[in-house]
């Protein structure tokens, strides 16, 4: 009784060990395999759920970002109340002009 490894197959003559994470062809040449880089895919993929969790919490306003100084709460409230102003205002100036 043979038992099977589980592989994914990659290509048409690529396939990777899942237990080892050894790509080869086919599986049947050892020596024309080469190890899977997992540690630095996964190093990747830590940074980018970095990135997206500092941007899903920069939704909330009374959040801050990552890089940001202590004691900066509220920032994004602070600058969309800020950004808001200066719209109300350049609008009520053009219609100011229009009307005069």
């Amino acid at each position: 009784m043979v038992i099977e490894t589980p592989r994914i197959i990659i290509d048409d003559e690529l396939e990777m060990d899942v237990n080892t994470g050894i790509i080869g062809s086919g599986m049947k040449n050892v020596v024309e395999s080469a190890v899977f880089p997992s540690e630095e895919i996964m190093c990747q993929i830590d940074r980018l759920e970095n990135a997206i969790s500092d941007l899903e919490s920069s939704f909330d306003s009374y959040s801050t970002s990552r890089l940001s100084q202590p004691g900066r709460e509220g920032i994004y409230q602070k600058a969309g109340l800020l950004t808001n102003i200066v719209i109300g205002v350049i609008i009520a100036l053009i219609f100011i002009i229009l009307v005069v």
